[in-house]
């Protein structure tokens, strides 16, 4: 090999090894951005999750109910607080010592509400009642039939209402607060979903607050099986300073009624309920029975457009004891149980 060639093939041999130095540099230097972004990548995922960390779930409002102190008061007597069954529509079906209510579900009673009070009107203090949904019944509807079937099927309502009012809680009257078991709380013709819906082997109970000391004074509240489902709800205005009767409205469903003296499923606070309740907590309403152990019945007898109603809502006013069947009061009764004329 000449000189001359041997000169160029020291040249060439420079220059690749020069080509390779500048790729290794390249390599690094590619190396180093790789291994800086992906430092600067765990550092952004730490600060993510240190966020994440920080930013916890907003918790759930503190329980402001406190347990129930003992009380020395005086008692109502056992079995004063009870169904009264003299302030009951026609369908309500008490059994096992009024421990159980059942519906009528024949001849188109399954459409129709069922509703009744307790004896023990709440005037203060703070007291709770039960029920538990043992049974729910499904009837077949006949094809071709008219008219809206009112829906749901089966219901609940839980509240209070006014001696003397409506039996029907949610009539879009201004006597009666409820909480129902899809979960809304109505009052006069304002509905606004509040709850969890309670369905079949429930144990849905209603507490009534009334305890002026209390942050939650003047509410109502419902909790699913001891646990809280709704914030506490305003007792109105309207109901205020006057005895409020425990009501249930049911329909299509069998219920286990439980006004104590033990809860069949215990709050997360101790509370008393109804048939605890202090004698001067609560106004208790007497049973009327006949003197003789037999009930009059009473067929007014008159000519149309001859003021036959007239006269017998005359003879109600006088006789509140008694309790008219008539047309106009079952169409009455379709219409608050949420049926309308075809």
């Amino acid at each position: 090999m000449s000189a001359e060639e041997e000169k160029e093939d020291a040249e060439m041999q420079g220059k690749t090894e020069a080509k390779t130095e500048e790729a290794e540099e390249s390599a690094e230097a590619k190396k180093d951005v790789a291994d800086g972004k992906e430092e600067e990548k765990e550092e952004q995922d730490d600060e993510e999750a240190k966020e994440s960390a920080e930013k916890k779930e907003p918790e759930k409002p503190k329980e402001q109910e406190a347990d129930a102190a003992d009380d020395a008061r005086a008692k109502v007597s056992p079995g004063a607080v009870d169904i009264n069954s003299a302030d009951a529509t026609l369908n309500v079906m008490p059994t096992a010592g009024n421990k159980l209510l059942m519906p009528l579900t024949e001849g188109g009673f399954q459409h129709l509400l069922a509703g009744f009070r307790t004896t023990a009107g709440i005037k203060s203090g703070r007291y709770m009642f039960e029920v538990k949904i043992v049974e729910t019944h499904n009837r077949n509807e006949q094809q071709g039939g008219q008219g809206r079937v009112p829906m749901p099927r089966q219901l609940v309502r839980l509240g209070l209402s006014t001696a003397g009012s409506s039996l029907i809680l949610a009539d879009g009257g201004s006597n009666c607060v409820s909480i129902d078991s899809e979960g809304f709380f109505v009052f006069e013709k304002a509905r606004r979903k509040v709850s969890q819906k309670c369905g079949r082997n429930v144990t849905m109970a209603l507490l009534v607050n009334m305890d002026e000391a209390s942050p939650n004074a003047n509410t109502i509240s419902i909790f699913k099986d001891g646990v809280r489902v709704c914030e506490p709800q305003a007792i109105p205005e309207k109901l205020r300073g006057k005895p409020l009767f425990p009501t249930i409205t049911y329909k299509n469903v069998t219920l286990q009624v439980n006004f104590g003296p033990e809860p069949l499923a215990p709050l997360p606070f101790k509370c008393h309920l109804l048939a605890s309740a202090a004698t001067t907590d609560v106004e208790v309403a007497e049973v009327p029975k006949p003197s003789d152990g037999k009930y009059e019945v009473v067929f007014p007898v008159g000519l149309p457009d001859q003021g036959y109603f007239d006269w017998v809502d005359a003879f109600l006013e006088k006789h509140p004891d008694y309790i008219e069947i008539s047309d106009r009061k079952l169409l009455d009764w379709a219409s608050k149980s949420g049926l309308w004329r075809p």
